[in-house]
């Protein structure tokens, strides 16, 4: 792709020779979302990516139109892009594209959308270190983002052992891929001694001889140092969450009634008769 700055590319534009993408910038074609966020971070090395365009970059999904980009300085109208004027924070380079630090990024995202992103981009084992490193480049947050991380789920590696932390933390201390001894449980809940594992069951059907083993060796192991072992299926999150809830509470107080089989609840069985 050939790129022009000079004045003679305003009438290539006219002549149809040439794209305008913003005042003093041309291309002899209209670029992809991807190829003109290379080309504004070459022709501004102090601009990033911003909001919904930087998360997508961070999270390996495909840029779309309009770009969002940040600089401290003024930046050109266009149809491609908008953007906003703001110091980029930890200003670094991601596959040849200019971002800046994730959390800042956030700030002009729904707050839905923020915490899914932070969720999953800092998912797994590390994911709260990751976070706490980020934090170190602010002095403040913004109203906004104190809310986005406030209510975001740290460390977890699926959405359904999110959504169980989610629903449980109004009521105990969760806290997200911590270990017991040498094994690495989804949720613990240290002050009640309860471990709790979320499963697929595609995950389980890919299980090996080791796996089965390890993970055998690993309930035996929760048990002799005085922890609950609990275990649920992805499903019984996504469909019964309530219900798992409501037995996790009942063991956490030692009170409350005990479960009814599944065949009587749960949606495996509701189209059998």
């Amino acid at each position: 792709m050939r790129i022009f700055t000079t004045r003679a590319a305003a009438r290539r534009a006219i002549n149809n020779q040439a794209v305008k993408i913003c005042h003093g910038l041309y291309t002899d074609r209209e670029p992809s979302p991807r190829e003109l966020a290379e080309i504004v971070s070459q022709r501004w090395p102090d601009s990033t990516l911003d909001g919904y365009s930087c998360a997508h970059h961070y999270l390996g999904h495909a840029l779309t139109f309009p770009l969002h980009f940040l600089r401290a300085g003024t930046m050109a109208s266009s149809p491609y892009f908008r953007s906003r004027r703001a110091r980029p924070k930890a200003l670094g380079r991601l596959n040849g594209i200019n971002v800046c630090n994730p959390l800042q990024a956030t700030e002009i995202m729904a707050e839905e959308d923020a915490i899914a992103f932070l969720e999953a981009y800092f998912a797994g084992r590390y994911g709260t270190s990751q976070m706490e490193g980020h934090m170190l480049d602010f002095q403040r947050f913004p109203q906004h983002t104190r809310c986005v991380l406030e209510n975001t789920i740290l460390g977890a590696d699926s959405v359904p052992e999110r959504n169980l932390t989610r629903a449980l933390r109004p009521h105990v201390a969760v806290y997200n891929n911590r270990y017991i001894g040498p094994y690495r449980w989804h949720l613990l809940l240290k002050e009640h001694k309860v471990a709790i594992e979320v499963d697929g069951y595609a995950y389980h059907q890919g299980e090996n001889r080791q796996r089965f083993e390890i993970d055998r060796q690993k309930l035996n192991d929760a048990v002799q140092r005085g922890y609950k072992p609990l275990h649920f299926t992805a499903a019984t999150i996504e469909h019964h969450l309530d219900v798992a809830v409501s037995q996790v509470l009942a063991i956490v107080r030692e009170k409350g009634g005990f479960l009814t089989p599944p065949w009587q609840w749960h949606h495996y069985w509701r189209f059998q008769h």
